[in-house]
């Protein structure tokens, strides 16, 4: 997503996104449009043309974000928490939720239970491609005092961490990364856990450390990720990083 400047569009979105974070269970674009006073279709494309998503996307998004830790802070049932975050049918739920996270929601609860025993170690999962892409990490000091970040690196379809990424690796102590291009999915985004984190920062990060490189990448090139918390209002990072070395 691109920085919000003051002008009369940022400001509309603005307000857009915090009602949308105040009520992501009960609110269609529509309602979205109607609070900054445009039609969903105007109000639709200057929400994207912002942040790089939809609205309807970011919603589902904050929906999912919300089930995913109603799943892991109790124990209600699967058909409860779609309920509670505003889905209609498990059906859909289940299915929007797998498409997101990677997982459907049941498994992951079951995911939690795995690296909670057992954390994922660095591994690969890169498409192959034409050039290479050279990628430096710049972590905030001190952030993983206890030992080296685990880092995931990957290629995704959008400026924000909704779905599964195409392509990436999880990295451990290495500064640089070098990754194939990967077309159709263009956008270099990073995510970092503390080496002592545990399932559920893993899962559904409070303050979640990531990076994201602000323009598509379509030529080998090489490019520094700089990892902090993000703004409150970025859309939340919803893939199970940890289940993409079972793929």
């Amino acid at each position: 997503m691109t920085s919000l400047t003051a002008d009369p569009a940022a400001t509309m979105i603005a307000s857009a996104l915090a009602l949308a974070q105040e009520r992501p269970t009960d609110l269609h674009v529509a309602d979205l449009a109607d609070h900054v006073g445009y039609s969903p279709f105007h109000f639709s494309r200057i929400f994207a043309k912002h942040t790089g998503i939809g609205p309807g996307q970011y919603l589902i998004a904050l929906r999912i974000d919300a089930a995913k830790r109603l799943l892991l802070s109790g124990d209600d049932a699967v058909v409860e928490v779609g309920a509670a975050v505003g889905f209609d049918s498990l059906s859909s739920f289940t299915r929007r939720f797998r498409m997101t996270v990677g997982v459907p929601p049941a498994q992951l609860r079951r995911l939690a239970h795995h690296i909670s025993d057992k954390p994922p170690r660095p591994f690969a999962l890169l498409q192959p491609g034409s050039g290479l892409v050279q990628a430096d990490i710049a972590l905030p000091p001190g952030f993983s005092p206890r030992g080296d970040a685990s880092i995931w690196v990957g290629w995704y379809a959008h400026p924000a961490p909704i779905g599964l990424p195409r392509s990436g690796l999880l990295i451990s102590g290495t500064p640089t990364v070098q990754l194939p291009l990967c077309p159709g999915a263009t956008f270099l985004l990073g995510f970092a856990v503390p080496s002592q984190a545990d399932a559920l920062d893993q899962l559904v990060p409070s303050a979640p450390m990531v990076a994201v490189h602000p323009v598509p990448i379509t030529q080998p090139t090489c490019v520094t990720l700089d990892f902090s918390v993000p703004a409150s209002t970025r859309p939340p990072l919803l893939s199970a990083l940890p289940s993409l070395c079972t793929r």
